[in-house]
């Protein structure tokens, strides 16, 4: 953000003018559908950095439009420089210092009719002091509504850590555009409804920073593949699933069917024979291709040939989905993988059944899709969940980078990675955490690259609808009650959203 913001001087936006600009809009915001209809008293609670800066501009701003403004200085006077220009422009309004007047500062948050948290911005890492957290408490125990300005204070916005009494917001203002800390957990939780607005910094300025974080999308910036009218079912590719077991049939059903509902041209289903009762019955698009497997129904070698085979005329492979974890799957996972030259996408046992062979990472990483959830990722990794969850958007990104790859980091708000960028997901809920919504993500992704996407394009734009489509499923069924079933039926009429 702070290389953002100096593209922005560079192009004849003052930092001084960005203030200005972000409190006028926090402001706007706050007076059009917090303050509109009642005569609510707002306390604008300051840092004494630019964060601090804009809660100026907004109490400023609002006093100006007949609002009932006090501002509270949560650590002393305003030190940054443009925050002083912001502070001493003030007239007429009740300023408070919590250093010399605790109590009365209590009252004051206490009565509010809503807060607004302007104590730290984007540049906030460690922890709070003892007096900046006791007003924090002030503020959580309080009936008022809070609106954080960019992220709520004790939030880091770039690695979701969240200091020991953050302030917990109903609604955050989100400058320019999301951080990390508006999607990812634990910080979510505390940001409330997130609300971006614009500051009038160009694009252009986000464009020229080479390692901006990440980026997100919206439902109107989702591209599906072109159908053109005279395309036949070979013009939209041919995926190859090699999924599933007796033990788990499901997996195969759910990756098929998934690649199916995007719209590839051919599906084969490759699965172990023993499994056509459960499998067949319920795929009656794809293309069938029972397979060798042993007395407990998973692949054996035998079946590797007839794959390897079938990886010759596919446009991508789709492998791992309820494999299970058997000598036989073992040896089909490795030596399948180094002899398909197609891309790939790599899930689940597939993941699991690779982990410790980093010479086999490093030999398909130029092809392959992994989509691990975060327990597959640490085996991977050798780094425990913890670690990755409290660095998910650092360790993907540094995963892409070493093997060249994408990667997508399953969980709430999905990080995909590759070597030049990375994607946070701001769609899907707690009801998809369920056995299957994984193995149809995966036939989502290989059904897109089989229509000429590219993986990471593939993986976005799959993550993003798997996501809207659990959201739709949770609407018309519930977060409690829904499935990956729901799932799968709603899939062809949300795609008509994106047509």
């Amino acid at each position: 953000m702070k290389q953002i913001e100096q593209n922005a001087v560079s192009g004849g936006l003052s930092y001084l003018q960005m203030m200005e600009n972000a409190g006028t809009a926090c402001a706007e915001y706050v007076a059009h559908t917090v303050a509109h209809d009642i005569p609510a008293t707002a306390l604008i609670a300051c840092g004494k950095g630019k964060n601090g800066g804009d809660g100026f501009v907004i109490a400023r701003i609002l006093h100006q439009l007949g609002r009932s403004v006090d501002v509270l200085l949560v650590n002393g006077q305003p030190q940054a420089d443009d925050a002083k220009t912001m502070f001493e422009k003030m007239n007429g309004i009740s300023v408070l210092d919590f250093a010399t007047q605790p109590n009365f500062s209590k009252e004051k948050i206490s009565s509010a009719d809503y807060i607004i948290d302007a104590v730290f911005g984007f540049g906030f890492h460690g922890e709070a002091d003892e007096q900046t957290i006791c007003v924090f408490q002030a503020i959580n125990a309080s009936k008022a509504k809070v609106i954080a300005v960019d992220v709520p204070s004790g939030v880091e916005c770039d690695s979701a850590h969240v200091c020991n009494g953050a302030i917990q917001a109903n609604t955050t203002l989100a400058i320019s555009f999301c951080k990390p800390g508006h999607l990812l957990y634990p910080s979510a939780e505390y940001c409330g409804a997130v609300v971006p607005l614009s500051i009038g910094i160009a694009e252009s300025c986000c464009d020229r920073v080479d390692d901006a974080g990440f980026f997100t999308l919206s439902r109107k910036e989702i591209r599906l593949p072109e159908r053109r009218a005279e395309a036949n079912k070979g013009s939209f590719g041919k995926v190859l699933s090699v999924c599933g077991s007796r033990r788990y049939a499901g997996a195969a059903v759910f990756a098929a069917n998934g690649a199916v509902k995007v719209g590839a041209g051919l599906v084969t289903a490759a699965f172990p024979d023993s499994a056509y009762p459960a499998i067949g019955a319920k795929l009656t698009e794809p293309i069938l291709m029972p397979l060798p497997c042993c007395t407990d129904g998973f692949f054996i070698r035998g079946a590797i040939e007839p794959i390897l085979s079938a990886c010759k005329s596919a446009s991508v492979l789709l492998l791992g989905c309820g494999l299970g974890q058997t000598l036989g799957t073992a040896s089909l996972v490795n030596e399948v993988l180094p002899a398909a030259e197609c891309p790939i996408v790599l899930d689940a046992d597939g993941i699991n059944l690779l982990c410790g062979n980093i010479n086999g990472l490093e030999s398909i990483g130029t092809r392959t899709v992994f989509t691990p959830h975060p327990g597959e990722f640490a085996r991977l990794t050798g780094k425990t969940v913890p670690e990755i969850q409290n660095n998910r958007i650092a360790l993907a990104k540094e995963f892409a980078q070493r093997y060249n790859t994408v990667l997508v980091l399953k969980g709430a708000a999905t990080v995909v990675a590759s070597p030049e960028r990375v994607y946070v997901n701001p769609t899907g809920n707690p009801g998809m955490a369920r056995g299957g919504s994984g193995d149809l993500l995966a036939g989502m992704i290989a059904g897109l690259i089989a229509q000429g996407m590219s993986r990471f394009d593939a993986a976005v734009t799959a993550v993003f609808l798997h996501g809207y489509v659990g959201d739709r499923a949770a609407e018309v069924t519930s977060v409690h009650g829904m499935t990956p079933s729901d799932m799968l039926a709603l899939l062809p009429k949300v795609l008509s959203d994106f047509e």
